[in-house]
């Protein structure tokens, strides 16, 4: 009798090969793939800060904000990339208020997705920033030396902590069976 000798190991190739038939016995039929991607965007005719050349601006900064979560119940097998947008105001506390959805080229109509709409303005709500600060220095000068970007910084500073409107666009798809799913962009 002839023996075959192995140059590898003959364990690993075994509990490779049961691991690749295991994973294959145990895969569902059909994988339910579901993508939320969010962006910031400019709500159409949105009002801006005007600044002098001794002030900066720091924007406010998210804490840990989740995206929405796909429902779970949403009652469609298949969602081409559909866009939902949302507007608030992120008031001097850092929390969202006026949260609502935002109508405009490249949004789709929130009324006609409602579980969708739900599931933004859910997560929305429970968002936190550090609130936005407008910066005073004495000069230029001491602003271009001092201001790091990310608040307001330096002795001679006076911070002002106001609020910002935002508004975020929301890619909501939905795949049943096998491939990767691509978000839309706007």
């Amino acid at each position: 009798m002839k023996r075959i000798r192995y140059t590898g190991s003959s364990g690993a190739l075994l509990a490779l090969a049961i691991a690749g038939l295991a994973a294959c016995a145990g895969a569902p039929k059909e994988t339910r793939i579901d993508s939320v991607e969010r962006r910031l965007i400019m709500p159409e005719g949105g009002a801006r800060y005007e600044m002098a050349a001794h002030q900066a601006f720091a924007y406010p900064a998210p804490r840990d904000n989740a995206s929405p979560v796909f429902p779970a119940d949403y009652p469609a097998r298949e969602l081409a990339p559909t866009t939902l947008c949302v507007s608030f105001v992120v008031d001097e506390r850092g929390e969202p208020t006026q949260v609502n959805p935002l109508t405009q080229e490249g949004c789709a109509p929130a009324e006609q997705f409602a579980l969708l709409r739900d599931a933004m303005l859910a997560a929305v709500n429970g968002w936190r920033f550090e609130p936005a600060m407008f910066c005073d220095y004495p000069d230029a000068a001491t602003r271009d030396r001092d201001w790091n970007g990310q608040g307001c910084a330096g002795e001679t500073v006076e911070a002002r902590v106001v609020p910002v409107s935002l508004a975020y666009a929301f890619t909501f798809s939905l795949r049943n069976g096998k491939g990767e799913v691509a978000a839309a962009k706007r």
